[in-house]
């Protein structure tokens, strides 16, 4: 009996031991929400403090502008769209007291241009544009209203220096519809767009003079599945023209981030010549990823929480935004804007971040971290 009672004793003490995490253990934590986190799930704040930069007192800026982009000298980029005729763009590029513009009217040797999205790199400007260089006619059957034969309409990269002048177009091969475009350090080609001989999403690698040098996988979840009969093969172009849609590409150092609005796939990291790293991505507990932001030496995301209204005004309660180490997409950090500022991030540079807002005259305030 006073065996049985000893062995009792030391099983208990066992099971007792067992339920108590070891000294140093990660051990449950209550958020300020109340929410139960680890310590593995804790990342440090990084308080923002932004100071004025003084900008050209000139340059207005349209109320109607694309995403933001930026060089990786920390320039801010924005295309301004006129708001009676939003066909109409002008790029235009803030380096404190600098300013650039790009107009796709200088464009000489394209006719009837449609603008689809612009790209900064170190050495160029280059906007995505569908145009002719046919020579203009009489409106009428097989043309355009603009008087163009439908025939002589193609995808092209218009190519400007860094200071504005315009250099020259490179066609890209008609069997393809291109809506992203970026550039890579080696002066190849980013593109993603349907391919309308096989009808179906393309991320391609396009060589300087415009010609296809591979396609680059997506993840699978990004490919619409094969179909064959007539009304599936419909469906399947509509679902592949919707994932062109919503693919973005933002650059990070000499990278560009591939990423699909409203998704949880991977974060795809094209490299110079093509070279293809996919990232899973793994957002705080409780937030859904809304968007990368262009940066330089990192790579910056933006949550939102799960229960949010998508697309409502931007706040910190609602929304976040943190520091990822590249190699694995971690959360490093999690910045919080000082002050009463603007609370969204456009880009970063070597370890400094760039905010801006409008005054009631159209005029650019821009601010930017230490």
């Amino acid at each position: 009996m006073r065996r049985f009672i000893g062995l009792l004793t030391v099983f208990l003490a066992g099971a007792a031991l067992a339920q108590t995490p070891p000294s140093g253990a990660a051990q449950p934590q209550k958020a300020a929400d109340g929410a139960v986190v680890s310590k593995a799930e804790i990342v440090p704040d990084r308080i923002l403090h932004f100071a004025q930069v003084e900008t050209d007192p000139a340059l207005s800026i349209s109320a109607v502008t694309s995403l933001p982009q930026c060089g990786s000298d920390g320039t801010l980029f924005l295309d301004m769209l006129d708001p009676k005729d939003l066909r109409k763009h002008t790029v235009v590029s803030i380096r404190g007291k600098k300013s650039q513009t790009y107009l796709p009217s200088a464009i000489s040797d394209l006719h009837d241009i449609t603008v689809f999205s612009f790209f900064p790199s170190d050495s160029m400007v280059a906007f995505l544009v569908r145009g002719t260089k046919e020579m203009q006619g009489t409106p009428g059957a097989g043309k355009s209203p603009a008087g163009y034969a439908w025939s002589g309409y193609h995808s092209y990269i218009a190519e400007f220096d860094r200071d504005g002048g315009y250099k020259a177009s490179v066609e890209i091969p008609a069997n393809y519809q291109i809506s992203r475009l970026a550039i890579l350090p080696s002066r190849e080609f980013l593109v993603a767009g349907y391919d309308q001989l096989n009808s179906t999403a393309r991320l391609l690698l396009l060589g300087s003079s415009g010609d296809v040098l591979r396609s680059l996988d997506m993840p699978a979840s990004r490919v619409p599945a094969a179909t064959t009969g007539p009304h599936d093969a419909v469906e399947a172009s509509k679902a592949s023209r919707a994932l062109i849609g919503n693919l973005v590409f933002t650059p990070y150092g000499q990278d560009i981030l591939v990423w699909r609005k409203g998704s949880a796939d991977p974060i795809l990291d094209v490299g110079p010549g093509g070279s293809v790293r996919e990232v899973p991505l793994e957002p705080p507990s409780g937030y859904v990823f809304v968007d990368m932001v262009p940066a330089n030496d990192r790579w910056v995301a933006h949550f939102r929480l799960q229960d949010a209204v998508p697309d409502s005004p931007f706040n910190q309660k609602s929304y976040a935004y943190y520091d990822l180490r590249p190699q694995d997409a971690s959360l490093s950090a999690k910045l919080l804007i000082s002050g009463e500022l603007p609370q969204f991030l456009a880009c970063e540079s070597d370890g400094s971040y760039l905010t801006y807002k409008l005054d009631k005259d159209g005029k650019m305030i821009l601010f930017r971290t230490n």
